[in-house]
């Protein structure tokens, strides 16, 4: 039966997609709704939030028809705004855009997801979203009788309304996952989590893909971007690195671009973020060529561990409360 169902959702992949549009820029999630594999970050420090109206309208322009956001970006209205324009321009319709956006941390039961949702929905002036992701398992905020279970009977309340088509979690390890997978009705079809050349995450990668559940992975570029507020430094790879010299110039593509493909290839969904528009169109522009098994092998090698933002657990839960002081300080942006 379950070979029968694949086949079948294949069939319907090359019937939703012409030749020229489909190849790998689509993956099958599992509840059988199509994910575009690669998304664009709307994440922006506070002074460049003025730059995400502009830089998405060029996303879309370029080629990107995934935007990943969250509440606590701070930016869902100005993400609202850009669709609002590119629709109105006629630049894409709805139904060709893969919209991504993230619970609010501070929601404490069941009762509250739905309503959250529709503020999210408000900010973005969507009548849904594509995939709806929990942003971490944690009790951010020392809730009495939190449990992440009763959050996510909440997630499968919004799909069951029809306001998130796919829902999901983020920076769940398999000890989280696993629980879910156990009581729930609905599995994650995405966890989205860390992944890049020097944190690799193999382990739980292979775990979320042997269950049947997509990876998206943020910080796409690891060590290879300045990262100001870390200590980290002078660690391989660059983008000099020999190595990814080597495969950018047999392909005749960027070492940026090398990197990204190389999730494609992990079947990782990479999401890059930039304002600079070069770089923005150099980052969708990952579907004319792919790595080899040995070269995704030899890329690997570079794994050091080393999280860009934070480790799981206490890190984690200071980094979201140092974002909600941010978010909460913001005047003139969503909150």
């Amino acid at each position: 039966m379950r070979i029968v169902v694949i086949i079948y959702l294949l069939e319907v992949v090359e019937l939703t997609c012409s030749s020229n549009v489909c190849g790998d820029k689509y993956k099958i999630l599992n509840d059988g709704n199509l994910i575009p594999a690669v998304a664009y970050g709307t994440w922006a420090d506070v002074p460049d939030l003025p730059k995400v109206i502009p830089s998405v309208i060029h996303a879309i322009k370029v080629g990107f028809r995934h935007l990943d956001t969250a509440y606590l970006y701070g930016n869902e209205c100005l993400i609202g705004e850009a669709l609002s324009i590119v629709f109105r321009m006629g630049i894409v319709s709805r139904d060709e855009m893969f919209i991504t956006t993230k619970l609010d941390a501070s929601v404490p039961f069941r009762k509250h997801v739905v309503p959250s949702l529709k503020e999210n929905l408000k900010r973005l002036r969507l009548e849904y979203v594509d995939l709806f992701l929990i942003h971490n398992p944690y009790n951010v905020f020392n809730y009495s009788n939190f449990d992440i279970l009763d959050i996510w009977k909440g997630m499968e309340d919004c799909k069951r309304l029809g306001l998130a088509r796919s829902i999901g979690v983020s920076n769940f390890n398999s000890s989280h996952i696993n629980r879910m997978l156990r009581y729930s009705k609905i599995r994650p079809a995405v966890n989205q989590i860390e992944v890049n050349p020097t944190r690799t995450n193999l382990d739980i990668v292979a775990y979320c893909q042997s269950e049947g559940i997509v990876v998206t992975g943020y910080a796409p570029f690891g060590f290879l971007v300045p990262r100001p507020w870390s200590n980290i430094t002078g660690i391989p790879p660059t983008f000099e690195d020999p190595t990814l010299v080597r495969m950018a110039r047999k392909y005749g593509k960027e070492t940026s671009q090398v990197a990204l493909r190389y999730q494609i290839d992990r079947s990782v969904i990479p999401i890059p973020r930039s304002q600079n528009r070069t770089h923005i169109s150099s980052n969708v522009d990952l579907f004319d060529f792919s790595l080899t098994q040995k070269e995704v092998y030899t890329i690997n090698e570079f794994n050091r561990n080393l999280p860009v933002y934070a480790d799981d657990g206490g890190e984690l839960i200071a980094l979201y409360l140092q974002m909600y002081e941010t978010l909460l300080s913001l005047p003139t942006y969503c909150k």
